[in-house]
């Protein structure tokens, strides 16, 4: 779990970054993946800089529209338009 932290700190990719934190809230709360992302995005600071990096840069833009078709109604992210919004239940 540490390494994992360590790994977050040293790299520049955020959606590399996104991944291992899920991963390690996902150990430290013995959570699925669909608990985890409300989890991480339970703190106001992540939460607007995810939003603004899945509404400005394209790659995250196709894992948010993937997460959208692949949960269905269970998805955290709301299309609305061309930007996007969270709605955790």
């Amino acid at each position: 779990m540490e390494s994992w932290r360590k790994s977050r700190r040293e790299t520049r990719d955020g959606y590399s970054r996104w991944l291992l934190l899920i991963k390690e809230l996902r150990v430290l709360n013995s959570a699925s993946i669909l608990e985890a992302e409300p989890i991480a995005l339970s703190n106001p600071h992540r939460r607007r800089w995810v939003e603004k990096r899945i509404n400005t840069h394209q790659r995250c833009r196709k894992y948010a529209l993937s997460h959208i078709r692949y949960n269905g109604t269970a998805a955290i992210i709301v299309r609305e338009g061309d930007t996007f919004h969270f709605s955790i239940r």
